[in-house]
């Protein structure tokens, strides 16, 4: 076995002793420090949410809905590497402003319409799958317009609830 050298390292907080850290262990330390620099590109992405039918194929994009009716929606998660997919929201002018996602935890106003399932894979869906089962949701629009006339739909990544993409609704 080789002999290792230690390396003296003074701190001016601690001017009583000397501490010693072997050359092996300084340089796992530094491997991990340089490491934990935060990309942007390693954090989750949340693409457009697009609108498509129950199997997942995009159709056109839709700017209105009528009270009552429903869509179904996918969002592409990238950078996600635990495959947590993303979770489904909505809000409109009663509740928080648009483009402000809901707080973790908060629970979603119905009267805003509904998202079933809440949460989704990362999609899109694969080619060889029959189904969008677990990949598309369905949102449907209140039985009435809400205050404004104006619903706003959350699609944020399960990761990284600070990543999110939108697309806001008119409800007539």
């Amino acid at each position: 076995m080789t002999n290792l050298r230690t390396l003296e390292i003074s701190t001016t907080a601690h001017r009583r002793g000397m501490h010693f850290i072997t050359l092996p262990v300084l340089a796992i330390v530094m491997l991990f420090v340089s490491g934990c620099g935060s990309s942007s590109s390693s954090r989750p992405q949340v693409g457009p949410i697009t609108f498509t039918d129950a199997t997942g194929a995009e159709q056109s994009a839709l700017t209105s809905l009528a009270a009552g009716h429903g869509t179904y929606l996918d969002v592409t998660v990238t950078n996600d590497i635990s495959l947590l997919g993303a979770n489904w929201t909505v809000t409109c002018q009663s509740a928080l402003p648009p483009g402000t996602p809901l707080p973790p935890g908060q629970l979603q106003d119905t009267s805003c319409g509904t998202f079933a399932p809440l949460h989704t894979m990362s999609g899109p869906v694969p080619s060889y799958a029959t189904s969008g089962a677990g990949y598309v949701t369905f949102y449907t629009a209140p039985a009435a317009p809400p205050k404004g006339g104006t619903v706003t739909l959350y699609a944020g990544s399960t990761a990284d609830p600070s990543r999110y993409s939108t697309v806001t609704l008119t409800i007539n």
